[in-house]
C-alpha cells in the first residue's frame, strides 16, 4: 500500500522556522502512515500464515482479508482528509496572508473563493468578514492620516504666513540650542543669506552668555515654581549680539513647558513642568545701541571735558582775590562776572549731566529682578569663573527685595568685582545682601560684604574702567553703573571677634512694578493665640541657656494652615523656614514646602495665604514633612511670630509623623510685649513698621519668615539695652508675660 507523498511547500513551523510543512500535517501525515504500514504489515504475515498451513483455516482468511481491507480504507480516508481538508486549510492560510498584506481599496477587503473548499467554507467566510473589518480599518487609518496631515499641513501654512509677516525675527530652538523653525525676518536681522539651517546650533550666530544666562534665569523660574505668579509669566528680556559683533539685539525669550512623563509603573511626577526649549524673538538694536554710544560718549565729553576748565575758572577767580593791583571797582565787577559765568558753567554742567544719565538709563533695555534671584545667579557666576582648586563661596543674606535694572549686566558687574576683592584681600568667603531703602531714600543697595580691609578708592576706580569679561560692546564696569544710575563705594563694617571686616555697596533703582506693590487682599490680621501650657517653657540646660543671643544658631519658622483651630480639624498646608547665623539671614538656607492637607481647603482662608486645592494636590502629607522639617532646625533655636499657634499644630502631629520638638522657641510677638509693653500694634506688620523694616513678599510663609527673622535680629539689639542678653534671660522675660497674661484671664 502506497501513501501519497505531501507536496512540498516552504512554509513555517509553529516555532517560526522556515523551510518546513506546517504543524499539522506533519503529525497527521505520520500517524495515517504508521496506520497503514502496520495493516500492510499484518496482512503480509497473515497471509503467509495462511499459505504454510496444512489445512486452509477460514477464520485467517477472513483476517487476511479485513486487514488489507482496512489498510485500503486507511488510504481512502488519507486521500480524503488530505485533499478535502489539510490542502484545503493551507491554501486558505496563504490567502488570508495575502489579504493581511494587500491594500484595501475598494468598498471591501480582498475575498476568499468559497466554492473552492468545500468543507471549511464557515472558516473562509470567516477569513472574508475579517478581510472587510480589517479594510474598514484601514481606510478610517488612512482618512485620520490624510485629515491630519492636511491640517498640519494649514497650521504650517498659517504658521508660516505669521512669522513671515512680522517683523521680529522669530526662532525656535530646543535647550541643546539647536534651531528648530525660524522665520525670514530672522535672516535678514542676523544678516544671513540663504537658509539657517534646522538643527544647527544659534550660538554659531548669537553670543552664548546673554542667551545661556537668560535660560538659566527661566530654568531658575520654573524650577521653583515662581513662573504662575510671576509678572512676566515664562519671558524674559535680553541684549544680545551676533558672533562677529556687527549687529547688537534686543531679544525676549520664551519658555517651552512640558509636564514629566512617568513610566507604566513609575507614579505620578509632583517635580512641577520642565523647559523642553524656547522661543527667541529677535530685533536690531543695533542702530538704537549705536546711538546711544554716541550719545554716551558726547554726553562723557561735555560732562567729563567741563570739569577741568571749570577748575581752572575757579582757580582763577582764586588768583584774582589774590591780586591787590586791581582797583576795587574793576575787581569787584572782574570777580561778579567770572563768578556768575563760572556758576552757570556749573549749573549747565549738572543739567547736562542729569539729562545724559535719564537718556541712558531709559534706552537700556531693563525689567524688574527679584534680589534673590539675581543673587543666586551672580554666586553660580562668581564660582564658574575661578579655576580650580580656588573656590570662592557668596552666600545670600538679608531679606530680598526687589530691583530694576538688566540682570545680565550686573551679574557680570559683581562676578567682577568679587574676583578683584579676592584677588587684593584674598578674601573666598562673601555675603551679598539687598537692603532696602534708607534715611528716605528710594535706591536699594546690594551689599558685598567680607573679612579684611575695605578697597581704596583710587583701586576701585580703576575697577571700574576696565571692560568686562563677556560684556556687549566692550562694556565696563563704570558704563553697567552709569546705565543704573549709580555708583559704588567701599568702606569698613565693625570689627567682629576682633576681625576686620568691609564691605562694597552699589545702589540700584527699585522696581517699577514689584509683586509687593500689589498684595493679595487679606481678609484679616491672624489673632493672637495664646495656650499658656505652650507658652511656659523651662529655662534652657546647660551652656545653651548661658550662651548670648547674638551668639546663637536660629530657624525662625512660620505656617499657613486651612483655619485656626487644629482642635477641630484644621490642617497645616505649608511649613517654611529659614536660619539666622551670626546675626545673618541665610536668605540661601530656607526650608519650604506645601502640605497636602486631605480635606478641602475653606473657601474663607484663601485671602489669608492664597493657597487652594490645587496648589496642595499630590503633595506631601504632613507626617512626611514634619521629618523632614525636624531634621532642618536640629541644633537650633525655633522662632516664630505667635509661636504658640504655629507650635500647636506641630505638637497635635508629632506622634503621627514620629518626631518631637522639645527645642527652646523665643516668641517676637512675645518679645515686642517685653520691649514695647502690651499697648500697641504687636501685629507682624505693624512691629515691622515701627522698626523701618521693607516688607517684600510678605503673607506667604517663606515671607513671614524672613520678615520675622528681620524683626529678631533687630530685638536682640534692644534686648541687650534692656540687659537681657542670653537665652535664659529670654525665656525668662517671656515666661513672665505668660504669667501675667494667664491671671489676666483668670480674672
Amino acid at each position: 500500500m502506497t501513501i501519497p507523498a505531501l507536496e512540498s511547500v516552504p512554509a513555517s513551523d509553529a516555532d517560526g522556522k522556515p523551510g518546513t510543512a506546517p504543524r499539522p500535517r506533519r503529525m497527521v501525515q505520520p500517524a495515517f502512515l504508521a496506520a497503514g504500514l502496520g495493516l500492510v504489515g499484518l496482512s503480509a504475515g497473515l497471509a503467509a500464515a495462511v499459505r504454510g498451513s496444512d489445512a486452509a483455516d477460514p477464520l485467517l482468511t477472513y483476517a487476511v482479508v479485513m486487514a488489507a481491507a482496512c489498510a485500503a480504507t486507511v488510504w481512502g480516508l488519507w486521500l480524503t482528509v488530505d485533499r478535502r481538508l489539510l490542502r484545503a486549510a493551507e491554501t486558505l492560510s496563504r490567502e488570508a496572508g495575502l489579504i493581511a498584506h494587500g491594500n484595501a481599496e475598494g468598498a471591501v477587503g480582498g475575498r476568499v473563493p468559497l466554492a473552492r473548499y468545500g468543507d471549511l467554507v464557515p472558516m473562509a467566510s470567516a477569513v472574508n468578514d475579517l478581510s472587510d473589518k480589517l479594510a474598514q480599518v484601514r481606510r478610517d487609518i488612512a482618512r485620520t492620516v490624510a485629515e491630519s496631515t492636511a491640517k498640519a499641513e494649514e497650521q504650517k501654512t498659517r504658521l508660516a504666513a505669521v512669522l513671515r509677516d512680522l517683523h521680529e525675527g522669530v526662532l525656535v530652538c530646543n535647550t541643546r540650542h539647536q534651531i528648530l523653525l525660524y522665520n525670514q525676518t530672522a535672516l535678514d536681522i542676523l544678516h544671513l543669506t540663504g537658509d539657517l539651517g534646522l538643527g544647527r546650533s544659534l550660538l554659531h550666530f548669537v553670543v552664548a552668555e546673554p542667551v545661556i544666562h537668560t535660560l538659566e534665569r527661566l530654568s531658575l523660574r520654573v524650577r521653583e515654581g515662581r513662573h504662575l505668579s510671576h509678572e512676566h509669566g515664562t519671558t524674559a528680556q535680553f541684549v544680545g549680539a551676533t558672533t562677529d559683533g556687527r549687529i547688537l539685539l534686543e531679544g525676549r525669550m520664551s519658555a517651552i513647558l512640558q509636564e514629566p512623563e512617568a513610566g507604566p509603573d513609575e507614579p505620578p511626577a509632583i517635580a512641577g513642568p520642565v523647559i523642553t526649549g524656547y522661543v527667541l524673538t529677535l530685533s536690531d538694536a543695533t542702530s538704537e545701541l549705536a546711538a546711544l554710544g554716541q550719545r554716551d560718549a558726547l554726553l562723557r565729553e561735555a560732562t567729563e571735558g567741563f570739569r577741568a576748565p571749570i577748575a581752572n575758572l575757579r582757580a582763577a577767580v582764586e588768583t584774582l582775590y589774590d591780586t591787590p593791583d586791581l582797583g576795587p571797582g574793576e575787581r569787584a565787577a572782574f570777580e561778579s562776572a567770572m563768578l556768575e559765568s563760572c556758576d552757570s558753567l556749573s549749573q549747565r554742567l549738572e543739567r547736562v549731566t542729569a539729562s545724559y544719565r535719564n537718556v541712558v538709563t531709559g534706552s537700556w533695555p531693563m525689567s524688574d529682578i527679584h534680589s534673590n534671584n539675581l543673587i543666586t545667579l551672580v554666586a553660580h557666576r562668581a564660582g564658574a569663573d575661578q579655576p580650580a582648586g580656588h573656590p570662592l563661596t557668596v552666600t545670600l543674606t538679608g531679606l530680598p527685595q526687589w530691583v530694576h535694572g538688566d540682570s545680565h549686566s550686573l551679574v557680570l558687574l559683581f562676578a567682577q568685582l568679587i574676583g578683584r576683592v579676592h584677588g587684593l584681600t584674598g578674601a573666598t568667603a562673601f555675603d551679598l545682601e539687598a537692603a532696602g531703602p534708607q534715611d528716605g531714600d528710594r535706591w536699594v543697595y546690594l551689599d558685598l560684604v567680607w573679612e579684611g580691609a575695605a578697597v581704596p578708592s583710587a583701586t576701585l576706580d580703576g575697577w571700574l574702567e576696565q571692560s568686562l569679561p563677556g560684556g556687549l560692546g566692550g562694556l565696563s564696569a563704570g558704563d553697567v553703573l552709569q546705565h543704573h544710575r549709580s555708583t559704588a563705594w567701599s568702606e569698613p563694617l565693625p570689627m567682629v571677634d576682633g576681625r576686620p571686616r568691609a564691605r562694597l555697596r552699589v545702589p540700584l533703582p527699585p522696581a517699577q512694578s514689584p509683586r509687593s506693590a500689589h498684595p493679595r487682599p487679606r481678609a484679616g490680621a491672624r489673632p493672637e493665640f495664646f495656650d499658656f501650657g505652650l507658652l511656659h517653657q523651662p529655662l534652657a540646660t546647660s551652656e545653651l541657656g548661658r550662651t548670648p543671643l547674638d551668639r546663637l544658631h536660629y530657624v525662625v519658622f512660620d505656617t499657613e494652615t486651612t483655619g485656626l483651630s487644629p482642635s477641630s480639624g484644621d490642617e497645616i498646608i505649608q511649613i517654611a523656614a529659614v536660619r539666622v547665623v551670626g546675626g545673618r539671614i541665610l536668605t540661601g538656607e530656607t526650608f519650604n514646602m506645601l502640605v497636602d492637607p486631605k480635606r478641602p481647603i475653606p473657601p474663607e482662608s484663601i485671602p489669608f495665604h492664597g493657597i487652594g486645592d490645587a496648589m496642595v494636590a499630590g503633595k506631601p502629607t504632613i507626617d512626611a514633612v514634619l521629618p523632614q522639617f525636624r531634621s532642618f532646625v536640629s541644633g537650633a533655636v525655633l522662632v516664630a511670630h505667635n509661636a504658640a499657634f504655629d507650635l500647636k499644630f506641630l505638637k497635635m502631629k508629632e506622634r503621627a509623623a514620629g518626631v518631637s520638638f522639645d527645642c527652646p522657641v523665643l516668641d517676637t510677638m512675645l518679645l515686642s510685649r517685653m520691649l514695647l509693653g502690651n499697648d500697641g500694634d504687636h501685629t507682624l506688620d505693624g512691629i515691622a513698621e515701627r522698626l523701618g523694616i521693607a516688607v517684600v513678599d510678605r503673607h506667604t510663609a517663606l515671607g513671614d519668615s524672613l520678615v520675622t527673622a528681620a524683626i529678631f535680629l533687630r530685638m536682640i539689639e534692644m534686648l541687650r539695652e534692656r540687659d537681657v542678653r542670653t537665652l535664659d534671660d529670654a525665656i525668662r522675660g517671656a515666661n513672665i508675660l505668660v504669667e501675667l497674661a494667664a491671671r489676666e484671664r483668670a480674672f
